[in-house]
């Protein structure tokens, strides 16, 4: 069984799974997601899910189509597939939303609670980057996360060092000390 709960004291932000792609028979994945103020992450894209973002508590921002969205409470936005997004929080008080994948991707939780894993034992850089090259491919393969600009157009290089930390046990030692419970 999985931990289902994460602390990134990078990003300002908590994350808790509400249901995995196994208990909703790969329909979607749901996490609650709270941001601090000044949290926020970086613009990306997904090509695996569609994710929905639904504001539960707060004003959350989320940049999508070069617009930035404010979404108050009860109102959601959709990121389709390859589209580059991020979300934010630029107000004074944490914000609590709902992020839903559709389908479900499990792994994407594995590797939250790597990356955020890496990021509460000092293991990334200021901006949350995992400092090791291997751990950031690995991340980014798992959470299916390319970011955009130059960095995004290294993805192929990211799936090959993903794949080789596969098979040289970096990714079960990873889960080991991150995710699995014990």
């Amino acid at each position: 069984m999985g931990r289902k709960d994460f602390e990134n004291p990078i990003f300002k932000d908590r994350a808790k799974v509400l249901k995995t792609s196994e208990e909703t028979g790969g329909h979607y994945t749901l996490g609650e997601l709270i941001v601090s103020p000044g949290g926020k992450n970086f613009m990306h894209t997904h090509s695996a899910f569609e994710e929905t973002f639904t504001a539960i508590e707060g004003k959350l921002g989320v940049v999508l189509q070069g617009k930035k969205h404010y979404l108050q409470p009860g109102e959601s936005i959709t990121v389709p597939l390859y589209e580059p997004h991020h979300f934010f929080n630029d107000g004074e008080d944490a914000i609590k939303c709902h992020v839903r994948f559709v389908p479900g991707h499990d792994d994407f939780i594995k590797g939250i609670a790597i990356a955020y894993g890496l990021a509460k034992d000092g293991l990334t850089d200021n901006q949350g980057k995992p400092k090791k090259f291997s751990h950031l491919a690995l991340v980014m393969d798992m959470t299916d996360t390319k970011p955009t600009g130059l960095i995004g157009m290294l993805f192929p290089l990211f799936k090959f060092l993903a794949n080789r930390a596969r098979r040289n046990g970096t990714e079960r030692v990873l889960l080991e000390r991150y995710y699995y419970e014990e």
